[in-house]
């Protein structure tokens, strides 16, 4: 893990984030792996890019989009440092100049 963050969960740090080293695999694409746990969710996924930087990039936009729609959060329970809503991680948002093939590069393994 190279990253790691931990979310409250009703106050409490309950719900871990770790992201991984991007890593390049034997077809020249670049991974890197990211994982959500908490009470009510477990997620453990990768996401790819061009190169290191951009699927750690991509991995950390996922984590958000994650976050966004686990259960702790859609049930108003998730906050980082005291605030719900909020956390503190860049906004994917819609870049058409270069658009991404989230089909080629987004592998997600089953949630448990």
């Amino acid at each position: 893990m190279i990253a790691t963050r931990v979310y409250e969960v009703d106050g409490r740090p309950e719900l871990r984030v770790a992201i991984e080293q991007p890593i390049m695999e034997a077809d020249g694409n670049w991974f890197c792996g990211y994982e959500i746990q908490g009470p009510k969710t477990s997620i453990k996924g990768s996401f790819g890019g061009a190169d290191a930087m951009q699927a750690l990039v991509h991995a950390i936009y996922m984590v958000r989009l994650k976050l966004e729609t686990c259960e702790e959060y859609l049930e108003g329970r998730l906050s980082y440092d005291g605030a719900t809503g909020y956390f503190d991680l860049p906004d994917p948002g819609l870049h058409q100049h270069h658009p991404v093939n989230v089909e080629h590069f987004h592998r997600h393994a089953p949630e448990a």
